[in-house]
């Protein structure tokens, strides 16, 4: 930029009007995209003279030169434009061109330039022997607006995952393509900016890039959402989400796809953390249990241990005539019982194992005196085979329960359900000999057969329902309520016939069908007590029999599948 346009300016003065006559209707050939020419919207002075405007337009055009070489583009511009507006000289147009391209301001740049290419007369010559011809300058200025036109506007985008794919779309076609970071070129004009990635939703930008501009986008990119469900038991369990509260028992909420912390805390239970990963656009259902805070037995079973070690070494010294051998056995049995269970066992023994060791030691005992029974055919007598056999039945039966609940870590409960199918089972196969009175060895045999159905349909319930102690105990409550509430309407049914007789077989009945009347009413009244592993699969039955002398019983059973 020179000065030769501001002498240029004093040499055609006199054409000024004219070629703002001129210009007023050219507006060359603009990109679409730029906006409308300042020099467009120029409000000429009506009543300034040639003078005044050669003079005006000559201040502007100086102090627009001198902020050019000072680099203040943006104002060269203002004051070049003024200087337009004051004397419409064509060469101003260039240097306003010029003046964009050094701002980046391309589009304006090529705008300008392509308006000084088209408003260069024909006939324009040299200004003075040292300026370009007009001519050639004209084409030097088409070529470097075609150099202009070929520069691609530069866009950068930084995504968050960083691994996700960069399309710049138009028309539905993909013009550049990358990943996070990656410099896309692309000519100017309207575009969409897309970023995708599988497990995110996919992110839109509208884009209008302009000629030779840089561009940098940061997109992070929101993760698709899933459902999650989470169910835990018991229902008043503190359920937490990122070690924040959402709920007690269920939670349900739709999150973004990727890894949580679920925590479930409630009162007698142990706190259990799990990681669970909800995947995108789809369902995650979580159930479980939490287990109850273990409780420990070693204390319970160190007392049944001595109780059960002196009566079993007292019951096998039995055998022996010699009371100094009986109370000796007594005693090696108590040693034996605490030595063994203090030293043998861990100072953390686990309620539900000391209960069915407990448990199990009843069982072999009872059992003991049955198989005593049938083998001597004495239910009731005390003798060499007898005693032993119980005493050993209580060693047998806690070593197998005790073996068995280390394996297999029953809950108290568990062990209680158990204890009370063996209880009930006993107790019917000896009403069933009452009332049929077979004799002692038979009798043994319903006894021992009662003991065993007893002890296998408890074990079988525990594994199919939770049963807490508490509950068992109420159950096997309703069931001696059961026994004496029928005992005392056997006493009624008496009085009301006046019936003096006694006998033992119709008072077994009625004991038998109290009994199952009070569990069955028992486990219906505590029904809502426990949860059910599986619900609905067993069920409580209660039927009738008829006798070998043809006399009709009440039976108790389970149905159900497996």
């Amino acid at each position: 930029m020179t000065r030769v346009a501001l002498a240029a300016l004093i040499v055609v003065a006199c054409i000024a009007g004219a070629a703002r006559r001129a210009h007023a209707q050219s507006t060359g050939f603009l990109d679409k995209d730029v906006a409308r020419l300042e020099i467009d919207s120029c409000t000429p002075d009506k009543d300034a003279t040639t003078d005044e405007l050669r003079k005006r337009g000559a201040e502007h055009y100086s102090r627009g030169e001198v902020l050019y070489l000072q680099g203040d583009y943006k104002g060269a511009v203002l004051e070049l434009v003024a200087s337009y507006c004051e004397i419409p000289y064509y060469s101003i147009l260039k240097d306003i061109g010029q003046a964009y391209e050094r701002q980046l301001e391309y589009a304006k740049a090529i705008a300008y330039l392509e308006r000084y290419v088209l408003d260069v007369p024909k006939d324009a010559q040299k200004a003075n022997s040292c300026a370009p011809d007009p001519q050639d300058d004209k084409q030097n200025v088409l070529a470097r607006i075609h150099v202009l036109e070929g520069l691609t506007a530069k866009i950068r985008v930084q995504t968050v995952p960083a691994d996700a794919r960069v399309s710049i779309v138009q028309n539905h076609r993909v013009i550049s393509a990358g990943t996070s970071g990656t410099e896309l070129e692309v000519v100017g004009g309207p575009y969409q900016l897309i970023v995708e990635r599988p497990g995110y939703k996919t992110a839109t930008v509208d884009l209008h890039a302009e000629i030779g501009k840089p561009y940098t986008f940061l997109e992070q990119l929101q993760p698709l959402e899933g459902r999650m469900r989470i169910r835990v038991t018991p229902g008043d369990a503190r359920l937490f989400l990122d070690q924040r509260q959402v709920g007690t028992g269920i939670y349900e909420a739709k999150l973004p796809g990727g890894k949580y912390t679920i925590q479930a805390e409630a009162a007698d239970r142990v706190t259990e953390t799990r990681e669970i990963t909800v995947l995108p656009d789809r369902d995650t259902d979580v159930s479980f249990e939490l287990a109850p805070v273990p409780e420990f037995g070693r204390r319970q079973l160190m007392i049944y241990g001595g109780i059960a070690g002196t009566v079993a070494g007292a019951l096998i010294a039995s055998a022996q005539t010699n009371r100094l051998v009986q109370v000796g056995g007594g005693v090696a049995g108590l040693s034996a019982g605490l030595l063994g269970v203090y030293w043998g066992t861990p100072k953390d023994l686990a309620l539900g194992t000391s209960s069915l060791t407990v448990t199990s030691s009843l069982i072999g005992g009872v059992g003991g005196g049955a198989l005593a029974a049938v083998l001597t055919n004495n239910l009731l007598g005390r003798n060499e085979t007898s005693a032993p056999l119980i005493g050993g039945g209580l060693l047998v039966g806690a070593g197998v329960g005790y073996y068995i609940g280390v394996q297999t870590h029953p809950t108290p409960g568990d062990a209680a359900v158990i204890n009370s199918g063996a209880l009930w089972g006993t107790v019917a196969g000896g009403l069933f000999a009452i009332t049929f009175d077979p004799g002692s060895q038979i009798s043994g045999g319903l006894v021992l057969t009662g003991l065993a159905m007893g002890t296998a349909g408890g074990t079988l319930l525990q594994r199919y329902f939770t049963v807490s102690r508490g509950r068992a105990a109420l159950i096997d409550a309703s069931g001696v309520v059961g026994i004496v509430l029928a005992l005392a309407a056997e006493s009624l049914v008496q009085r009301a016939r006046d019936d003096e007789s006694q006998s033992d077989a119709r008072t077994a009945n009625y004991a038998l069908g109290g009994m199952a009347t009070g569990l069955v009413v028992g486990g219906i009244l505590t029904r809502n007590l426990d949860d059910p592993k599986l619900p609905g699969n067993l069920a409580p039955s209660i039927g009738q029999a008829t006798t070998a002398a043809g006399s009709t019983t009440t039976t108790l059973g389970v149905t159900g599948h497996f």
